[in-house]
């Protein structure tokens, strides 16, 4: 494929309203936890308790596009791509997805392109459809860039309660995020990194109780996005992955960093934005790939990053490599 660049990112997390602070807490660690309902405590932003539904989904937006959306993509057209909760998740976005794209545009007065922005209600799955959807609609010559733009809160009712119902209190904390990854088609020094290869598989090694989870769908994915990237094997300094921190999802992992396509990484990374920021639903996908993009960029990771993204069933990744 042909590359496209990654501009600029935003981000706020439980840890920070900026990308440096936010990214800085999950390398280290560090974690913010407030007490919730429930008698459970979770990684909550500052936003007020009585900002729920839509309106809080537009304030965590609005943080993260502050940071991504500098003066010269404030002046053009552009796309906004947005991966949000469902309404099945979340009752406020019932209706409403026209409603929570005009509303983040108006924060900016951003004059959005019809044909390049929508909203994918669709959860953690929603990474799947937006990301190849973003790349392919750079494709419109009168298209400067492409923001995708992740967005969730597991913090207030009723998310809390469907959280605790469906948990069973067996993952990690929840947490609420937004994370904005801006994407152009042109190379230029200040640019953050390549997005060079995208994959995604059907994860079919999840079976029977008991049985190991041998990653099968994740390296598949992984192979795709190498295939399309046209790197044979790239030494990766680094991989992010968007899990929620389960056991299982551990066990996925350490089976696929036995495979050969790791072979060469033997200082490899790992991070687990989720440690630090919690459980963040639909945001986890962005927020994983604006995450890589900010370790290349400031050389933290110096060579080849592996994104992955999860959901129940379905793996996907992204390859990134530096500018310089």
């Amino acid at each position: 494929m042909t590359p496209v660049a990654i501009d600029s990112i935003g981000i706020v997390t439980a840890g920070a309203d900026d990308a440096g602070g936010s990214v800085g807490c999950m390398v280290t660690g560090a974690r913010r936890f407030d007490e919730l309902a429930f008698s459970l405590a979770g990684a909550k932003t500052p936003i007020p308790d009585h900002v729920v539904g839509l309106d809080r989904l537009v304030q965590l937006g609005a943080f993260a596009l502050d940071e991504a959306i500098h003066a010269d993509l404030a002046s053009t057209k552009i796309g906004l791509v947005v991966c949000a909760p469902s309404a099945a998740d979340e009752p406020a976005m019932d209706g409403q997805t026209d409603d929570l794209l005009a509303r983040l545009a108006a924060e900016f007065e951003l004059t959005l392109a019809p044909r390049a922005s929508r909203v994918f209600a669709s959860g953690r799955n929603a990474i799947f459809e937006a990301l190849p959807f973003a790349r392919a609609a750079l494709l419109q010559p009168d298209l400067a860039a492409i923001c995708i733009l992740g967005v969730d809160t597991l913090v207030t009712r009723p998310r809390l309660k469907l959280f605790v119902e469906a948990s069973g209190y067996t993952r990690l904390c929840p947490g609420e995020a937004a994370a904005a990854v801006v994407l152009a088609r042109t190379e230029a020094p200040h640019r953050m990194a390549f997005l060079r290869g995208i994959g995604t598989a059907t994860e079919t090694s999840i079976g029977a109780p008991g049985q190991p989870n041998l990653a099968k769908g994740l390296l598949a994915a992984i192979d795709k996005a190498m295939v399309e990237s046209e790197f044979p094997r790239p030494m990766f300094s680094g991989l992010v992955h968007d899990t929620v921190g389960t056991a299982q999802d551990a066990e996925e992992l350490a089976w696929a960093k036995t495979d050969h396509a790791f072979s060469t990484s033997t200082r490899m990374e790992c991070l687990l934005p989720s440690v630090s920021a919690g459980d963040t639903g639909a945001a986890a996908g962005v927020l994983s790939l604006a995450t890589l993009a900010f370790l290349i960029d400031k050389g933290t990771w110096p060579g080849a990053g592996l994104c992955c993204f999860s959901s129940e069933g379905t793996r996907g990744a992204a390859l990134l490599t530096p500018i310089r």
